[in-house]
């Protein structure tokens, strides 16, 4: 897949691990609703002004922290400094292995347009354009804007 080609091995399995730990999350506050529901239940409940416990929408094990740092795929992703805090890193290999695959999809289109424009957004802003787009959960990219959009 040109995708996990242009990410890299390493950074699509620490990728992969990521993904895991929060369909295992959604099956833990969640064990009532199928994983395409758990995602947009957790999208929902967490830009709810009734959410108070944002504990739980915390998905990485210590593992997986240590490998999306360890494996590089976090620096191809966001940069941070003193000045601007935390930013997209608009050169990194995630948004160049998106640039790859975002005209055969609208929302990973829209996704890639708004993050090459705007950089970081607002949680808001995120969840209702991922939503208003009628994502499919059980897309293996849909999944992976979603995991990566939370993960930091």
């Amino acid at each position: 897949m040109e995708f996990e080609k242009v990410l890299g091995e390493r950074q699509t399995n620490a990728l992969n691990l990521l993904v895991s730990d929060f369909e295992e999350n959604l099956t833990k506050i969640y064990p009532n609703l199928t994983t395409e529901k758990g995602y947009r239940q957790y999208l929902t409940d967490l830009i709810s002004d009734s959410t108070t416990d944002l504990g739980r929408f915390k998905f990485q094990s210590d593992k997986t922290n240590t490998e999306f740092h360890n494996s590089g795929l976090w620096n191809e992703i966001y940069t941070k400094d003193s000045v601007s805090g935390l930013q997209i890193n608009g050169t990194g290999k995630y948004m160049q292995a998106l640039y790859t695959v975002k005209d055969s999809d609208s929302l990973i289109k829209k996704y890639w347009e708004k993050r090459e424009a705007a950089g970081m957004m607002q949680n808001e802003l995120v969840v209702n354009g991922i939503l208003s787009l009628n994502p499919d959960f059980n897309d293996y990219f849909h999944k992976r804007l979603v995991v990566l959009e939370f993960s930091y």
